[in-house]
Parts: C-alpha cells; sequence; structure tokens
C-alpha cells in the first residue's frame, strides 16, 4: 500500500461523479447556477428553447470544471504525512501530518455502491471543513490508506500499554481490535424514537403553515365536517378538550417519530463501535456505508445525553466531543456517538476508553445544584412583560395569554435551574445541565486550556462566583457556585497542567 501511493497517484475516472456533485451543491447554494437560467426565462420567457439552451450550458461548465478538477488532483503517502496537488488556475498543495488528524472517516455513498468503491475523508483538529476528500477509492486500497494514517496514533498507544507498570494482560489486548458497543435493528429503533426532534421541526413548519390560505380550507367539505363533528362530541367538555389535544401531540411525536427512527435505521444499522489500539472505529449504513476512525487522544469531553422520552425509556445517547471546528457527523449535530446506552452499559463502556484521560467509570446519581440567586435574577423578568400590559390594557384575552406564556417561561427557567450543578470527582468534573432533558458531561481537569473566575457586587457578598472552563472543544461555564469551590477546580487544573508539556489536543 505505502509503496502504491508513494509516487504522485491520481483517483479513479469515477470520482468525476464527486465533483460533479460537490460543484453543483456549491452553486445551487451560492444561486450562481441559476442567474442565466432565470435571466433568460426572463427575457424570453421560460417556455422559450433558451432556457433550455441556459441550463444545458450550466450543466456543461459543471461537467467541464470536474473533470479539470480530477485531471489537475495527485496525492502522495510519504512516511509521516498526506500531500494532495489540486486546483484548476490557483495551483494549491495540502501537507497533513499523521500526527495532526483527528478523524478518519470511510463511505460509500450510494452512487458509488455498483462499483464497489468508496471515498475517505480526512480532517484535522480545529478545522471547519474536510482537509482532504479521496474519492473512488477500491475498498482494499481506501482501508490500507485509513489504516495508514491512523497508525502513528496506533504506536503511541502499542507504547503507552508495553510500560513496564503493565500487566501481561494489558500487553495484549491494546494490540487487537475489540467491540465496544453494537445495536441490533430494535435498539436503533428505539434511539429513533427518543431522540425524536420533533419540536424543532414544528418551529420549521410553523411559518410554513402561516403562509397556507386557511380561510379557503375553512369552506372545504372535509373541514366543515370535522368541525361540527368537534364541537359535538368534544367541545361539550373540558376534560375531552385536554384528552384531545394531549392525544393530538402524542400522535404528532408519534408521526415524526417514523422520520427519526428511518433516519437512525438508515444511518447506523448495523451499528458496531470497536476499539483498536488507540482509536475508535464506528461501522455501519445502510444507503451510505460509514466506516469513522477517532483517535482517543483527541477525544476532549464525553457528553451523556438523555432528552425527555429517554429519561423515561432510562436511556442515554453518548457522543465523543473533539476539538472544535470540524467534528465527526457534527454536520448533523451529533459527533460520534453511541446510541441507546443504560446505566450499567456505561459503566462497562467507560473503563474501558482508557487513554482519555478522564478517569470516572460510571454516571453520577447527584450532584450539587448552584446558588437559587441565578433563579432569582432572571426567573421573574418575563412576568415583567404581562404585568405592564395589564396595568395599560387591563385584564383581556390578550393580556390572559401574555400571562400563561410568561408563567410557562417562569417554569422553564426555575427547571433550568434544577438542572444546573457539578461534581468534582479527583481530577474528573462532572457537569450537569438541561430543562426537560438532561445532560452530563464529563471533563478531564488535564485538558482544561484556560480558567476564568469572575464575580458582581452581589455575588462577592454572598460568596459566590461564576467559573468558566476553556476547552479545545468550547467553554463550560458554571455560574453562581461557591468561590470556595470555584478557586478549589481551578487551581486543581491549573496545578495539573503547568508543568505538562504534552500536546493540548
Amino acid at each position: 500500500m505505502a509503496h502504491k501511493f508513494s509516487q504522485w497517484s491520481s483517483l479513479s475516472a469515477w470520482s468525476i461523479i464527486s465533483f460533479t456533485l460537490f460543484a453543483t451543491r456549491q452553486l445551487l447554494s451560492s444561486g450562481y447556477a441559476l442567474i442565466p437560467v432565470v435571466y433568460t426565462g426572463w427575457q424570453q420567457g421560460f417556455s422559450s428553447p433558451w432556457v433550455i439552451v441556459a441550463i444545458a450550458a450550466v450543466i456543461s461548465a459543471i461537467f467541464i470544471f470536474s473533470v479539470l478538477q480530477w485531471l489537475k488532483f495527485r496525492f502522495r503517502v510519504e512516511a509521516d504525512k498526506l500531500i494532495i496537488r489540486h486546483g484548476i488556475i490557483f495551483k494549491k498543495a495540502d501537507e497533513l501530518p499523521f500526527s495532526k488528524i483527528q478523524n478518519v472517516r470511510l463511505e460509500q455513498p450510494l452512487y458509488f455502491r455498483p462499483m464497489g468503491l468508496y471515498r475517505l475523508i480526512v480532517e484535522t483538529a480545529g478545522s471547519k471543513n474536510n482537509e482532504a476528500e479521496l474519492s473512488a477509492l477500491d475498498y482494499k486500497d481506501a482501508l490500507n490508506l485509513k489504516k495508514q494514517l491512523m497508525a502513528e496514533h496506533d504506536l503511541h498507544s502499542h507504547q503507552a500499554f508495553h510500560s513496564p507498570q503493565q500487566s501481561p494482560q494489558q500487553h495484549r489486548r491494546p494490540k487487537q481490535a475489540y467491540i465496544l458497543s453494537r445495536k441490533s435493528l430494535k435498539q436503533l429503533v428505539t434511539f429513533g424514537f427518543y431522540q425524536n426532534n420533533a419540536i424543532w421541526l414544528a418551529v420549521i413548519l410553523g411559518p410554513i403553515l402561516g403562509q397556507l390560505d386557511w380561510e379557503s380550507m375553512e369552506n372545504l367539505q372535509l373541514v366543515q365536517s370535522l368541525s361540527v363533528w368537534y364541537e359535538v362530541n368534544i367541545g361539550i367538555s373540558i376534560v375531552l378538550q385536554i384528552l384531545f389535544i394531549s392525544m393530538t401531540l402524542v400522535l404528532f411525536y408519534l408521526l415524526f417519530s417514523l422520520l427519526s427512527i428511518t433516519s437512525a435505521v438508515l444511518k447506523y444499522s448495523p451499528y458496531r463501535l470497536s476499539r483498536s489500539g488507540n482509536t475508535l472505529h464506528r461501522t455501519g449504513g445502510i444507503i451510505a456505508k460509514q466506516n469513522d476512525a477517532l483517535a482517543i487522544k483527541r477525544i476532549q469531553v464525553i457528553k451523556f445525553y438523555q432528552p425527555l422520552v429517554g429519561r423515561l425509556l432510562k436511556l442515554w445517547t453518548v457522543y465523543f466531543k473533539q476539538v472544535q471546528g470540524h467534528e465527526v457527523e457534527q454536520r448533523g449535530s451529533t459527533n460520534m456517538l453511541i446510541p441507546c446506552m443504560t446505566r450499567k452499559d456505561i459503566a462497562q463502556l467507560l473503563p474501558e476508553l482508557h487513554g482519555i484521560e478522564a478517569s470516572s467509570l460510571q454516571l453520577p446519581k447527584h450532584y450539587l445544584r448552584i446558588h437559587l440567586g441565578w433563579f432569582w435574577r432572571r426567573g421573574l423578568l418575563p412576568l415583567l412583560v404581562p404585568a405592564i400590559n395589564t396595568y395599560f390594557l387591563g385584564l383581556n384575552l390578550f393580556t390572559d395569554i401574555l400571562w400563561i406564556a410568561a408563567s410557562l417561561f417562569c417554569i422553564g427557567i426555575y427547571l433550568r435551574y434544577r438542572q444546573y450543578g457539578y461534581v468534582l470527582e479527583g481530577n474528573n468534573l462532572w457537569f450537569h445541565s438541561g430543562l426537560l432533558g438532561r445532560s452530563w458531561q464529563l471533563i478531564a481537569l488535564t485538558k482544561v486550556q484556560h480558567v476564568a473566575i469572575t464575580q458582581s457586587p452581589n455575588q462577592k457578598r454572598g460568596g459566590l462566583a461564576n467559573l468558566e472552563i476553556g476547552l479545545a472543544s468550547g467553554t463550560v461555564k458554571l455560574p453562581y457556585i461557591s468561590i470556595i469551590a470555584a478557586r478549589d477546580i481551578a487551581e486543581r487544573s491549573l496545578a495539573l497542567i503547568h508543568n505538562d508539556h504534552r500536546n493540548w489536543i
């Protein structure tokens, strides 16, 4: 493999498909591709043959551009880095040292499946976009190249585990790839059910539904029949109305759960997470087969998330948060994750993740809450809006709605306060937050980049402070905690990293 790509190599001609799709997506997202079509249609009429000519010209330009990109694309693998040269007019040369590679993803899009070809994507720490993408690779070549790119992390793991303090059993295990988690079809269906984002979909559909002509719809016979049925059977009792609304919301959730379940099954089935040396590998995907690799030492924070339905089912989703910028699956807002985990599963998983700096072995069951002053400073502010309107307008339907909305907002702030907390466990910090759902974030204090303690005059009098912890994956803020606890966490973090000169990522 190293010999094959040690010289400048080109991609397969099938990679023109990837270049074409990427160029099309870029043009459509910026709108440039539509300019000649719209202009021609505006001048000549959209039924004019010139519209077809304009469309053909755009397609031809995209195809020619993609072919030129393929002709100018070259890559080479050296002993410690991947070098890529590309560009049609402006030449670019990208050098990716193996030591800086954070993730390597191996995917098989649907359009490559008939040819048995794969796409290899390389991401480095802090990058906002893919650093390198090699399309239309043979599976054997892609897999070997992936192993070579992640070899340095496995080498470091091999050296670390072969220290004199390790037992013979610990010496043997890191050499082998072994399964950390495997999920069945039933578990993925459950994951899609409890991870449903129907609330956000409702937020998106709201403005769209607002554009419908509801007055015309009211004249439809079906709508009138449903309205009469509702008034006769449901409108006669407030209890029946509440039950009807509740069942409608549940039906709405179940309906959109079908989309979430389908997405989870197509993306992750058959799900398998394994460890080889110091690298995590996740495989799965029905339409687009995926094979992701993540260096364990790149993990900054482990997040355990439990949405509202997940709390009822007592199931968690585990996320590995990496260096902020571009993370595995971040475009889907998910990072590299493990779905459908119980507390027992998590307790079995954490000991297998040696190398992440954090040493906690199970989820905490309790936490120290922040001071109640956090709630009093903001919890009653929403009530000012209905109070002012009531003073000028008096009590009416509008102000009643404002009071209900403000009360719900206050309840939300209080629930947010109740979920804020932390647990300091040796050199590990657990941060708890949430609203209806909840999450735990496991932070190794050896990963801290900076700490900041701030106090308002009122906080000084009460012995309170706000603590901000800076990590490569972002910042974590603990408001309204004891100044003694804030100083303890800050001093412990600084003491751990003061003489630690290892790479911070």
